[in-house]
């Protein structure tokens, strides 16, 4: 199944507050789909990129601008993320507070093997700074799961720097 992101726009103004708000989609891309989205992201390193995650283990950025008619794949881990099209794999992004001075970005998935949430720490390619090296993987946290399902996915940075994460109840 391919699917476009849309956006849910609510058009206000003074004399429709009293009224029902006004509601419309609206493809932000038009020229873009992804399998399986789970997450959409941003650097906030001063570029212009947009990043999807797609459940099955792939992040593609792309130029946040209507017109832009193709993708890169900035890290692709299929190999160790277990999608199965239930509520598992690749479930979430999150780049480092200071991403533009570190390249460090981390990512939440279920893994192959073993049931588990895993919580990685990636940094960029030296090579090619627009894409992330598959192979630069620091494992920070495991979390064995009794079920592919109930996994949650959210990881994001606190005001106090602090790295949160999102596991779930466990399904079943």
């Amino acid at each position: 199944m391919r699917l476009a992101f849309c956006i849910l726009a609510m058009a206000f103004s003074a004399s429709t507050c009293a009224q029902d708000p006004v509601f419309q989609l609206v493809d932000p891309f038009p020229n873009l789909s992804f399998t399986q989205p789970v997450d959409f992201q941003h650097a906030d390193d001063g570029t212009n990129i947009l990043y999807v995650v797609e459940q099955a283990g792939v992040i593609s950025s792309f130029e946040n601008d209507e017109t832009t008619t193709s993708t890169t794949t900035f890290l692709d881990i299929q190999d160790r993320v277990l999608f199965d099209f239930n509520e598992a794999g690749l479930l979430g992004l999150v780049f480092h507070p200071d991403f533009d001075s570190n390249g460090y970005f981390y990512v939440d998935y279920y893994t192959t093997g073993a049931p588990r949430t895993r919580i990685s720490r990636f940094n960029l390619d030296a090579a090619n700074p627009d894409v992330a090296d598959p192979n630069s993987e620091v494992v920070l946290l495991e979390v064995n799961q009794p079920f592919a399902n109930h996994n949650a996915g959210q990881i994001a940075f606190g005001p106090d720097g602090y790295l949160y994460v999102t596991l779930g109840d466990g399904g079943g």
